[in-house]
């Protein structure tokens, strides 16, 4: 399913040789062993990831990059063939009268450089953005698409001067749109900005985001469960924990003790995908085990870090992207989804895609006629992306979390029609194009689809690196089919702007993993659409 947000290690300090401490760590290491073992219908992926060993991130981090410059020359073929095409293919280029201008952040995430692409072919001048430490080299600053390019700082390390940087940009371009691109962590900070933005333009610049309130009650995923439950919509069963003993004490308090519930950290971390079965199997009356891994967690449970118990639904994960505007869908997408999504395949014709559209439209009505919580009337104007699991059990369709951004599952919409989604005059709700071909990116899958088939060894694959192993193939894997001889699109290769394309691939991407493995720093996977790495 941005920015880069990397887990906490909060480790406390150990006194090496204790027998007891001793005798803790190897129940801790049973236990993971344990979450190894089980089912791959139970167990999707296995947490927490193993960190790589310094051999394994010379791998990644010196022989990839050299990987990327073998291959350079392949892509400067395709550069070359996309470049041939665009110049004899006609296109009718219509420049209006009045040039508005827009500005987009998320720079290196591939739903970022779509939008930047997509306005710039809707006649818009074009304001590209980007963090500090991130943005340098990434794909939207070459692209042609963009007509000016602006480093800023993060929301999330100071707020205020990101707000005075987005301000001062729209003055001095006078723009009349901003659209943030944000990650995780950034949402709320953006909501906040909208308002600010909007004082200091006295309105002349509209910000594409919820009010404040309501973005808060969509990202945060307990606050967004209770709001469900408020509106009558079923979701899993569960409960917010702040500490080890809330959680045992949840369990204990369950008529049964059968494992049947997964943890999710409220923020961003390695644990977002694990799937691991809570309370632990077989365990003891006082759930010893289930206590002891809980403990054990990389990001623990805290108050500043608190999980989201959450009832396990057997069935396929969905997520949706959608544009609003005042609470009416211009433009929306579903496709299939998994906690590290890297190839998009539309299903929004398809009755599943057509259930969550209505799920999606029921959800903006109801929200519409209610309040915030502080009596405001609520900004039902941005995007509203969301995860479900269709439940093989009920057939009922289980809504996970709110992404109140942007979604990646943008780029499966067409480029010539998606700048019209974002004006008030907009009719109709646009989907993608029939038969759109999947989207993936090309070297991503040369590494993580096709070198697990021509490797179909889990213990040669972790030689090289720990992450390769869960990319292995299985005859009952869900959507996107893993068909390797199947068409798909890299949607950073584009005809009439390419150069993104090699910029991604052969300098922002072996840029970043060389000064990461430089800086002595491993990481356990990446997300290329997103330009987010896992720290270890």
């Amino acid at each position: 399913m941005s920015h880069c947000v990397t887990a906490a290690m909060s480790t406390q300090p150990r006194q090496i040789g204790s027998k007891a401490e001793s005798k803790r760590d190897l129940e801790i290491r049973q236990i993971r062993l344990s979450r190894q073992s089980l089912p791959q219908h139970i167990s999707r992926t296995t947490m927490p990831r193993q960190a790589p060993t310094r051999a394994q991130s010379f791998v990644t981090g010196v022989v990839v990059p050299l990987l990327s410059l073998c291959l350079l020359p392949v892509s400067i073929l395709a550069v070359a063939v996309c470049l041939l095409r665009d110049r004899l293919t006609p296109r009718l280029k219509q420049t209006p009268k009045t040039q508005r201008c827009v500005i987009i952040s998320g720079g290196r995430m591939s739903k970022g450089l779509h939008l930047a692409r997509a306005f710039k072919r809707a006649g818009w001048k074009v304001i590209g953005v980007e963090e500090t430490g991130w943005g340098e080299l990434c794909p939207m600053r070459f692209s042609k698409a963009v007509d000016s390019f602006h480093l800023v700082r993060s929301p999330t390390t100071s707020f205020e001067q990101h707000k005075a940087a987005i301000c001062a940009i729209a003055s001095s371009h006078r723009a009349s749109l901003f659209i943030p691109v944000s990650g995780v962590a950034s949402s709320v900070q953006d909501a906040m900005l909208a308002e600010a933005l909007k004082e200091h333009t006295k309105g002349v610049c509209e910000t594409f985001i919820q009010d404040q309130e309501t973005m808060e009650d969509l990202h945060d995923k307990d606050r967004f469960i209770s709001l469900l439950v408020r509106l009558g919509i079923p979701t899993p069963a569960g409960t917010k924990v702040t500490d080890v003993d809330q959680a045992i004490a949840f369990f204990r308090g369950q008529t049964d003790q059968e494992p049947r519930f997964i943890i999710k950290c409220l923020g961003l971390d390695e644990n977002r995908g694990d799937m691991t079965l809570y309370p632990l199997a077989r365990d003891d009356e006082k759930l010893t085990r289930t206590r002891l891994a809980l403990e054990s967690l990389t990001t623990r449970i805290t108050k500043r870090d608190p999980y989201v118990l959450q009832e396990f639904i057997t069935g396929q994960e969905w997520c949706t992207h959608a544009s609003v505007i005042d609470g009416q869908i211009t433009s929306f997408v579903t496709c299939p989804s998994n906690d590290m999504l890297m190839t998009y395949e539309d299903a929004t014709t398809e009755v599943i895609g057509q259930r969550a559209e209505l799920w999606t439209r029921a959800l903006l009505a109801k929200l519409k006629d209610g309040l915030t919580a502080s009596g405001k009337k609520r900004r039902l104007t941005g995007h509203f992306s969301f995860d479900f699991i269709h439940s093989t059990k009920d057939d009922e369709m289980y809504p996970l979390e709110c992404n109140a951004r942007v979604h990646t599952a943008i780029i499966l919409l067409p480029l010539d029609d998606i700048a019209g989604r974002y004006d008030h005059a907009a009719v109709g709700t646009l989907r993608p194009r029939p038969r759109s071909l999947p989207r993936s990116w090309i070297y991503n899958d040369l590494i993580m689809r096709y070198l697990p088939r021509i490797i179909p060894d889990s213990s040669v694959l972790s030689l090289i690196h720990p992450s390769l192993p869960a990319c292995l193939p299985r005859d009952n894997g869900p959507r996107p089919f893993e068909n390797p001889l199947r068409l798909r699109v890299d949607p950073s290769l584009v005809a009439d702007d390419p150069i993104p394309f090699l910029v991604l691939w052969h300098l922002w991407w072996p840029s970043i993993l060389l000064k990461w493995w430089w800086q002595g720093r491993r990481w356990t996977r990446l997300n290329v659409s997103t330009g987010r790495i896992f720290e270890a």
